[in-house]
């Protein structure tokens, strides 16, 4: 075996830092469009996982003729008091009796566990911790809002609005401000 000094092969010193100031020239460029994208993403689905939560209450009310709860939990066998505690989790049910708690008899229907993202999701009143669908597909109470606030976007907010007749919209814009307050 020949080893030939003169044509052997590799990168010199010059040409791997070269190569190195480049890929982090273009790593410091994207990385901010990359979490940008990522905290989209991440508001997108926590107000399409709630949009769904919603929809299964409505239409369980309905189709079971029964009320249907939806609330804040953070765990599957009890809704929390806490007005400012929906991003821990949430719970829906059948509420036979609209205590707005799920009982040992009362059918659990769905469950989302705490999502690991910055979102936190508010309802506008602080006496209104749940929302109870009846089986005429109307909600028990009054208009309520639930707010999903990014803490580093907060033009990304975005609040979902759920009328005395049952339907839900969400909405981007604030008619004040350019974008959803969640203060």
């Amino acid at each position: 075996m020949e080893f030939n000094i003169g044509k052997s092969r590799g990168i010199t010193l010059i040409e791997l830092m070269t190569t190195v100031t480049i890929v982090g020239i273009t790593l410091s460029l994207a990385v901010p469009g990359f979490s940008r994208l990522l905290a989209k993403s991440a508001m997108t689905s926590s107000v399409n996982l709630f949009l769904s939560q919603l929809h299964l209450a409505r239409s369980s009310a309905v189709t079971r003729e029964k009320p249907i709860t939806l609330c804040p939990a953070s765990n599957p066998r009890s809704c929390s008091n806490n007005h400012k505690a929906w991003q821990l989790g949430y719970l829906v049910f059948q509420d036979d009796n609209k205590n707005h708690q799920p009982d040992k008899s009362e059918e659990i229907l769905g469950y989302q566990e705490r999502t690991l993202n910055e979102i936190i999701i508010t309802t506008s009143s602080q006496f209104r911790n749940s929302i109870t669908y009846l089986p005429e597909g109307r909600t028990w109470f009054s208009n309520t809002t639930i707010r999903f606030c990014h803490p580093k976007y907060p033009e990304m907010n975005r609040s979902i609005i759920v009328s005395n007749n049952g339907r839900v919209r969400v909405v981007t814009k604030s008619q004040k401000t350019p974008h959803i307050s969640c203060k």
